[in-house]
């Protein structure tokens, strides 16, 4: 295991009464690790005050080993508990309280008291569902309360009936500084097999419309989301300040959507719809965001029937309601949507759509720099005229019908060149129009959606031409590698393997300098974590030798990992 800061002995349980008494009895710095087997109604309720540098830790003694069914559900209240390498499955006996059952996980414990700086991490809930008579009452999967809250190295398969996989409650208005990360979201199948039908079925809800005027600074990254139909809300933003960025989306039905809440960023993601009717972008609506460096494939804006609607299409921006109420839908202003790529997609960038009766068009909409390949309806639709004090420039279309003047603001249409097909997704070619047609000056576009560095002349598209990044979208082969359950502890390799790689670091210990070396081929994107698994640093190194500063870093074990490899190091 990661944990080598940590000596504290673990306490073994086999059953359920020794858990529950080592629950009990738990403190700072106690390991509670359960052996392998079949764990039926497991019902946890933990409340420890645990330090960053002795977290109270609950594990499987062999992660992937402990399986928890039945009616089982783990609540934790306190701070700095960690909660990992469990399976839960075959659920049976859920009961229903006013049309609600009881989360899997949750962020408080059985007397309301919220955690905080708590991890759940490299779990896997799969298929673990209600009766089919319960299919319609409330089942969130992972709530959380609290702040400083993790989500990370998991996977959630097989999600039917309604209720949120991971709903970030934001419940009382004051910031949560959640991170939700590294996780594998698939295979889920929506009531009556109807994606257009009940609401709350998404996979991540941050906020509700109550609190949604204030700010949760949650951040969504490095997700997973495959084969996934709910509602046309994925992930469901309502509240403020969050960010949304390196998700990868795969054969799936509806969108990201900035339902409420101002100042969200979204960038770096990945959206490829396989031509599924009801797949979407990013839909828009609120004040203040950043949407940028997203790629869009494949995308297909009908609902199943084939009627139209009006909440899909890669970029959509809604018109807002007079005087909205906070459920309702507030008028877009203030929004800069740049550097976005879109590829095969029907709708592609939409102007002034329309839901709950919404007539004021977006104030102060920047949309620049999105490059739009073969759309097959409108690659650039704007349903009102009147957009006020907006801007549309630089952005360049190869084939479709746009409701721009080309030549215009530096919006242009060319014949051919723009994208080449590539393994996974399209990319810039050498001769591209896209390269330096970049205008306008936005302090945020420092990288692209590879994470390459942009230039002075900037490309326009997600992408920078000849940038050298790597980044790229996750795919099935990441699962249990890269992200999902199984991932974190791929971080942790044996000493005997990495005593044979060629990777060396040194000085051991470190201070202030780490020098990396490979023996001949250049080292790539290293990412540098802590015994907690949070990110603390990221590089991209195209030599096999460099020297990277960790002043900044505290006293302690850290893990360097590569592609091919991981190395742990101590910092002084």
């Amino acid at each position: 295991m990661l944990f080598l800061a940590y000596q504290t002995q673990a306490q073994v349980v086999s059953n359920n009464t020794e858990l529950q008494n080592a629950v009990a009895n738990a403190q700072a710095g106690t390991i509670i690790e359960l052996t392998d087997g079949t764990w039926n109604d497991v019902q946890l309720s933990i409340n420890v005050d645990g330090t960053e540098d002795q977290p109270c830790i609950i594990r499987a003694i062999n992660p992937g080993n402990v399986t928890f069914e039945g009616r089982s559900n783990i609540s934790l209240g306190g701070s700095y508990i960690i909660f990992e390498d469990i399976i839960f499955q075959n659920a049976s006996g859920l009961i229903s309280v006013d049309d609600r059952i009881e989360p899997i996980i949750e962020f408080r414990d059985s007397s309301n008291n919220d955690c905080v700086h708590c991890t759940v991490r490299n779990i896997k809930v799969d298929t673990y569902n209600a009766s089919e008579t319960q299919e319609e009452d409330i089942f969130k999967w992972v709530i959380i309360y609290g702040e400083y809250n993790e989500v990370s190295y998991s996977s959630f398969i097989g999600k039917n009936g309604v209720g949120s996989i991971i709903n970030d409650n934001h419940n009382n208005g004051t910031p949560d500084y959640s991170k939700i990360h590294h996780n594998y979201f698939a295979d889920r199948v929506p009531v009556n097999d109807d994606v257009t039908g009940l609401n709350d079925q998404d996979a991540i809800r941050i906020g509700v419309s109550t609190t949604s005027l204030s700010d949760s600074f949650t951040e969504v990254y490095d997700n997973f989301f495959h084969n996934w139909s709910g509602e046309v809300e994925i992930i469901s933003n309502k509240c403020g300040s969050n960010k949304y960025y390196n998700n990868t989306f795969r054969d799936y039905q509806g969108t990201l959507t900035l339902r409420h809440g101002n100042n969200a960023e979204v960038y770096g993601n990945y959206f490829f719809g396989n031509a599924n009717s009801f797949s979407g972008g990013v839909r828009v609506i609120g004040e203040d965001h950043k949407v940028y460096n997203n790629y869009f494939e494949g995308l297909r804006y009908e609902k199943p029937n084939g009627s139209n609607s009006n909440a899909t299409g890669a970029l959509n921006v809604m018109n807002g309601v007079e005087d909205s109420p906070l459920n309702g839908y507030f008028q877009v202003k203030n929004v800069q949507i740049v550097n976005n790529t879109l590829v095969n997609c029907d709708m592609g960038v939409r102007i002034g759509t329309s839901l709950g009766g919404g007539t004021l068009p977006p104030e102060n909409l920047i949309i620049a720099n999105n490059i739009i390949l073969d759309s097959d309806v409108n690659a650039f639709q704007i349903l009102n005229a009147a957009i006020g004090n907006s801007s549309n420039e630089g952005n360049i279309k190869q084939n479709g019908d746009w409701d721009l003047i080309n030549g215009v603001d530096f919006n242009q249409t060319v014949a051919s060149g723009l994208l080449n097909s590539d393994t996974d997704f399209y990319r810039l070619g050498s001769d591209s129009p896209a390269i330096n047609a970049g205008v306008g000056t936005y302090a945020f576009l420092t990288k692209d959606i590879l994470y390459g560095n942009r230039e002075g002349d900037f490309d326009a598209g997600a992408e920078e031409f000849g940038a050298g990044g790597t980044a790229g979208p996750y795919d099935v082969d990441d699962v249990g590698t890269n992200i999902g359950f199984g991932s974190f502890n791929a971080l942790s390799i044996s000493d005997e393997y990495l005593q044979s790689d060629r990777l060396k670091l040194f000085p051991v210990p470190a201070k202030d300098v780490l020098v990396i070396t490979k023996d001949s081929d250049p080292i790539g994107d290293i990412t540098i974590f802590d015994v907690l698994g949070n990110i603390v640093f990221t590089q991209s190194i195209d030599q096999n030798s460099a020297s990277i500063i960790i002043g900044h870093l505290s006293s302690g074990v850290y893990i360097l990992k590569t592609k091919h490899t991981s190395k742990r190091f101590i910092v002084q």
